[in-house]
């Protein structure tokens, strides 16, 4: 009896060892690819809504992938808001949370966007990798410049240069007044949109081993 307990808590100690040294350590400041599996817009999505992407570039240690092609990348929008009629561009934060390896495994993580691409006029703004989408301010400035020029042109036919000034205020004010009544361009990232993320803190991949040991030990103490 005595024995086949010693014998078990040996086949446990070998077999957390060998499985620890199949884990792999990835250092903060390591970045993963990937690329979006669905489109986001702050359009029609909503904050706490879901996102997965799929890992485009494989993370290689000691000539392993330990992240390969293929795994998937979970998160959720954390954070967004919808462009306004004064504020012309929408915002929206995506946190990524776990990476699930092609053979089911998953790892909670932490990290940060550092760069999107693929996204017209879109761009990472801060530190917490919060996304700004494109602007409409110079299609607004241009559209009360155009106001202002037409309402000065009809204003000259009739009253020279006083009812130009007359003319470009009543025209620029008109262009002002529709420019405040339309909301602003949306932040959309479509699918396929690259998305790299940064670590803030180590990752440790465990090996797959882990769980065959735990059955091996268990069978051997059987």
């Amino acid at each position: 009896m005595v024995k086949r307990a010693l014998l078990g808590v040996l086949l446990y100690a070998f077999a957390a060892s060998a499985a620890t040294a199949q884990n792999h350590f990835i250092p903060a400041g390591t970045t993963l690819h990937c690329r979006l599996t669905q489109t986001l817009s702050t359009k029609v999505n909503f904050q706490s809504d879901p996102f997965v992407a799929t890992v485009t570039e494989p993370l290689v240690i000691d000539g392993k992938h330990v992240i390969p092609v293929g795994s998937t990348i979970d998160g959720r929008v954390a954070w967004l808001v919808r462009p306004g009629r004064v504020r012309g561009a929408g915002e929206m934060r995506l946190d990524a949370e776990k990476v699930t390896l092609p053979d089911g495994r998953s790892f909670p993580f932490s990290a940060v966007l550092v760069q999107a691409y693929g996204a017209d006029g879109t761009k990472v703004q801060d530190e917490e990798g919060s996304l700004r989408g494109p602007t409409s301010r110079w299609s607004d400035l241009k559209e009360i410049g155009l106001g202002m020029g037409g309402g000065g042109f009809i204003g000259t036919m009739f009253g020279g240069a006083h009812g130009a000034l007359i003319g470009g205020a009543i025209g620029g004010a008109a262009g002002l007044a529709d420019t405040l009544r339309r909301r602003g361009k949306d932040l959309t990232l479509p699918t396929g949109t690259q998305l790299n993320y940064q670590l803030t803190r180590e990752l440790v991949i465990q090996g797959s081993g882990t769980r065959e040991s735990a059955q091996v030990v268990e069978e051997t103490i059987r």
